[in-house]
């Protein structure tokens, strides 16, 4: 166990897929999942919601909401992990469980400026793939 705080090591990040376009994920071809989703999303957004209304047309709308999210979660994913992944390192926790066990504690107390960039870019990565247009009315300010 190498967690921190008694908990397990997490698992290995995934590797990142091939960026050339063979397609997704070995042994994956074309379309890959990212093509796939950007399809959906694109005859939702130009067949589905002109043609609909009402409780279907707000369905659409939410369908081609999860499936930008999805694509944005494809996209950056894994970039986003081994960046969240080294700044858990540097302060010497795995996982953000071992972080929160480690701010309980008051072992990071000394380092609470650490703590705080560190909790804010991952709270900044999440909007990134979440809802980009959250950050959009970031003012900059630490809280």
């Amino acid at each position: 166990m190498r967690g921190g705080a008694g908990l397990p090591e997490p698992p290995e990040p995934r590797p990142s897929p091939p960026t050339s376009h063979a397609g997704g994920w070995p042994p994956h071809d074309v379309p890959s999942a990212a093509d796939l989703t950007a399809a959906v999303r694109e005859f939702l957004e130009s067949d589905v919601l002109e043609a609909t209304e009402g409780r279907t047309r707000f369905l659409a709308r939410v369908a081609v909401t999860a499936l930008a999210t999805v694509g944005r979660e494809l996209a950056l994913g894994p970039e986003l992990a081994e960046e969240h992944r080294r700044r858990l390192a540097a302060l010497g926790v795995a996982d953000e469980r071992a972080l929160a066990a480690a701010i309980r504690s008051g072992a990071l107390d000394d380092r609470a400026a650490e703590v705080r960039a560190v909790v804010r870019a991952t709270v900044a990565d999440k909007l990134r793939v979440a809802n980009p247009r959250y950050l959009e009315a970031d003012d900059g300010a630490d809280a």
